[in-house]
């Protein structure tokens, strides 16, 4: 049994773009940075890896992310009988999967290379951008945690009412999103040569069936949501976030199945969980 990270992985086209440069599919795109085997410079001087790349069943791909670093090991020479210390190479590194058609990617958890959450995401997003095929498409690889939303929506639907509710949308991303109110909000952000817009709504209580809806699929697109509430039992109004939880998926491989392939099962499970869609 193990854990992992859970990310959405999206590729957002940035504003005012040359439109004579390369094009592709959000996930070609992503896919090709991944097979690359990119090097980046993650900051503080740490140089970190994707390598170890395999295309699986359903064309998902696997791979190994991690850091080279210098460390000193101790030994014993029997010749001599001196006890000694000499620099050597490490390599920590973990496993991850992305499945190109939801664009979700489960990356292991495992000590001494991957136990934030936003730590991981930020390298993940740093080494895809450095392989460049983003950049040859006017584009942007955005690597988000996707929050656990159950707290959040447990608040809401036992408040006494929502009276301020608001969420955070960036550009579109041809995927699955809520097609009432978020897709509309991708769409003027693109227009309008944005990066992210917050959409927000006050009145005395809100419709909290509609305000779920909406977190599921913000959720579900890394994205934050917002909520001010009355609580039943009196008392002044409260301000909640969405993020600050996000989802580690607890993995137990079956006996006749591979750990990489457990993990793709993780992340797609644990995805159309907070997407609220069939299984």
């Amino acid at each position: 049994m193990f854990h992992i990270h859970v990310f959405r992985v999206k590729c957002e086209s940035l504003p005012q773009g040359d439109f004579l440069k390369s094009a592709g599919t959000p996930s070609e795109i992503i896919s090709r940075s991944i097979e690359s085997k990119p090097t980046a410079d993650v900051g503080r001087g740490s140089e970190w890896h994707i390598g170890n790349v395999r295309i699986m069943d359903e064309g998902a791909i696997s791979f190994a992310m991690g850091r080279k670093q210098a460390v000193t090991v101790q030994q014993f020479d029997d010749t001599t009988h001196d006890f000694l210390e000499e620099e050597a190479m490490r390599a920590p590194f973990t496993f991850g999967v992305f499945d190109p058609e939801i664009q979700v990617c489960g990356v292991i958890r495992k000590t001494g290379v991957s136990q934030r959450t936003s730590e991981v995401a930020g390298k993940l997003e740093a080494l895809l951008n450095e392989a460049g095929f983003a950049n040859k498409a006017n584009s942007k690889i955005i690597v988000e945690p996707i929050p656990d939303p159950d707290h959040f929506l447990k608040i809401i639907q036992e408040s006494q009412s929502v009276i301020r509710f608001s969420f955070t949308v960036t550009r579109p991303n041809p995927l699955d999103v809520e097609r009432l109110i978020q897709g509309p909000a991708k769409e003027f952000t693109d227009a309008i040569d944005g990066e992210r817009s917050r959409i927000e709504t006050e009145g005395p209580d809100l419709n909290k069936d509609v305000i779920e809806e909406v977190t599921n699929a913000v959720a579900a697109d890394g994205e934050d949501a917002a909520a001010t509430v009355r609580p039943k039992e009196g008392g002044p109004s409260r301000r909640f976030h969405l993020r600050g939880n996000p989802v580690i998926e607890r993995i137990e491989p079956g006996a006749n199945s591979s750990a990489l392939v457990a993990v793709l099962e993780g992340a797609r499970r644990a995805y159309r969980r907070v997407r609220r869609v069939d299984q």
